[in-house]
């Protein structure tokens, strides 16, 4: 007797229908979004704060690549002198930026202190420090003055427009008043400062000529005894006795005057050793 199967279920059925769409987000669909997503960007300065900032650089010397002016206001961080080689060094006696902004700051003690335990080369040292430090502070100076100055002309500029609009839309007349003496005093407070300025730059460019020259000669001095011993053994060399001797009592009447600065007995029983040697 023969038997008549039922069909097999399909295979195709057996599976969940596949989903017309998927909720996952496309790659392409971000990328189109991110790439059309709009930039907001900073107006550019009108052409007359283009100029008066131009006008404002040319007359302090200033570069048009400055900085931010914000990043001045940030803690600064002092120079450190460096070797010919090129590597970083530390004075014997570091200068703190709390030492130096001290109310009670003494400069002739810190600098017999400095003269007393520091040798000549870490004086020199301390001095490029300082000089370094001087020339920072006067471009942060001029560069405060240029910003205060720049909004001091916009503010000029912002008040007459609002005088001439008020004019045009014929407003009372006592608000023009009022906004007449305000543009007077803004005009004068702006003309005493570049005043106040340019003598206060006049007079330190006087005062620091002369010192200028004489810390120049005082530095070629102080390289040239420290160069003493190389000058010995060159004149020895040569069997030039008689100048090496003339050269060295020259010397020594200097070291004479120095005399407590850490080096100087160093130095001096170098150039003995040196000259004692070729007799």
């Amino acid at each position: 007797m023969s038997t008549i199967s039922s069909p097999r279920p399909s295979i195709a059925s057996a599976h969940t229908p596949t989903p017309t769409g998927s909720r996952r987000p496309s790659i392409d669909s971000l990328a189109v979004s991110i790439t059309s997503t709009p930039t907001h960007r900073a107006p550019s300065p009108s052409l007359a704060q283009r100029r008066n900032r131009a006008a404002l650089r040319d007359y302090y010397n200033l570069s048009a690549n400055r900085a931010d002016p914000l990043a001045s206001a940030q803690p600064r961080a002092r120079s450190v002198p460096r070797t010919p080689d090129g590597l970083a060094t530390t004075p014997a006696t570091p200068i703190s930026n709390s030492e130096l902004d001290n109310a009670n700051f003494d400069p002739s003690s810190y600098v017999s202190h400095l003269l007393s335990t520091s040798s000549l080369s870490t004086i020199l040292r301390a001095e490029n420090s300082l000089v370094s430090d001087i020339r920072t502070l006067d471009g942060e100076r001029k560069a405060l003055v240029y910003d205060n100055y720049s909004k001091l002309i916009k503010a000029v500029e912002t008040i007459g427009k609002m005088r001439a609009s008020l004019e045009e839309e014929g407003a009372p007349m006592v608000m023009t008043k009022t906004l007449g003496p305000a543009v007077g005093f803004v005009a004068e407070t702006a003309s005493a400062l570049i005043k106040e300025q340019q003598q206060v730059e006049k007079a330190s460019g006087n005062k620091s000529s002369q010192p200028n020259n004489d810390n120049s000669a005082e530095r070629q001095t102080v390289k040239w005894v420290l160069d003493t011993p190389r000058r010995l053994r060159r004149l020895l060399e040569k069997s030039d006795i008689e100048n090496a001797e003339k050269d060295w009592e020259e010397i020594n009447k200097l070291l004479a005057k120095w005399e407590g600065v850490k080096g100087v007995d160093e130095l001096r029983r170098e150039c003995e050793t040196i000259l004692k040697g070729e007799e």
